[in-house]
């Protein structure tokens, strides 16, 4: 046998032995939002950091604006192990991980980086919350704050009476506008569009960031600055999944999902007043409605939505100084 025959058969026995090289991971995500939102920017980000802590063996692929399914659609995805990771709105998540409905109650954080130092400070206790329902917490996202979007101008609480606003799949959302007087319609994201349009509702809450990407501005031209809800996006993988990958991957998953949020929170914060110029150039009728009144109609809601231990646990932690 050549030498160079016995070189090569050699080679091949040495990299047969040897360990295999960084496997690459390519995980699945998925959301509602339309690409380019502050969402899908936070993913983005997260992308970036994952490949770049992973020299490359590790990448996120986004699907956005609800390609692979809706809200629900994917959180099921993930519990089933057919999605690997997604982010949806706490509001749908919530009905899943109980513990998370304190984050759907109304005025709860003033702000966003106030928000975030709280879901920083606690976030341990938080992923232990979704360990328990069968997810992994990588990060935790703004959706922005909550304003309405409406057909007529809201200029007081008093205007809301009667009046269609669609609201998320979650019963704290449903009460919270019915104890404002409106006459809350919950249905999917993908049908709101179509529904303002029809006048099968007469407005809805949303953040001025889908207000934007969605182009609500078309069929709902007015915006009341209410700030009902700081919202949060929970981005999720199934537990069992992440157990299983390698531990290099799972503390690269956990450190971008980390400083994504962080740099993403900011990102909310940063696009805030440039939206509202740009939809007041539109000709959009922007009012800021007083809010006491929607504050002290929230109250109830604190009482009667915090149910479970895990819940009031959670609240105080959030809320404590």
């Amino acid at each position: 046998m050549s030498n160079r025959v016995l070189t090569t058969l050699a080679t091949l026995a040495a990299l047969a032995a040897a360990p295999v090289a960084a496997q690459e991971y390519s995980f699945q995500v998925a959301h509602t939002n339309a690409a380019g939102e502050v969402q899908d920017m936070g993913l983005q980000k997260m992308k970036d950091l994952l490949e770049a802590k992973t020299d490359g063996a590790a990448t996120l692929e986004i699907f956005a604006g609800g390609q692979l399914g809706d809200e629900q659609q994917t959180v099921e995805g993930v519990m089933l192990g057919s999605l690997d990771i997604g982010m949806t709105s706490n509001a749908m998540l919530s009905n899943y991980v109980d513990d998370y409905k304190v984050f759907d109650l109304p005025f709860l954080f003033p702000s966003i980086p106030s928000l975030g130092e709280k879901v920083d400070a606690n976030f341990d206790m938080m992923e232990d919350s979704a360990n328990g329902a069968g997810f992994q917490l990588l990060a935790v996202f703004s959706s922005g704050i909550r304003h309405l979007m409406t057909s007529e101008p809201v200029e007081d609480i008093a205007d809301l009476e009667g009046m269609k606003i669609r609201t998320m799949q979650n019963p704290i959302h449903v009460e919270a506008f019915r104890a404002y007087g409106a006459n809350p319609t919950p249905m999917s994201y993908s049908e709101l569009y179509g529904a303002l349009q029809s006048g099968v509702v007469d407005g809805a809450e949303g953040a001025s960031t889908g207000y934007d990407g969605m182009k609500f501005y078309e069929v709902a031209p007015s915006f009341a600055l209410v700030g009902w809800l700081n919202m949060t996006a929970p981005v999720t993988m199934k537990k069992d999944a992440f157990d299983a990958l390698p531990e290099d991957i799972q503390t690269a998953l956990m450190e971008a999902g980390a400083e994504a949020a962080s740099w993403q929170r900011q990102y909310v914060v940063d696009q805030e007043q440039p939206l509202l110029d740009s939809f007041a150039e539109m000709g959009v009728t922007i009012t800021e409605p007083d809010t006491a009144p929607f504050i002290e109609a929230s109250q109830p809601l604190y009482e009667s939505q915090l149910t479970t231990d895990g819940q009031k646990a959670l609240f105080d932690a959030l809320t404590s100084e």
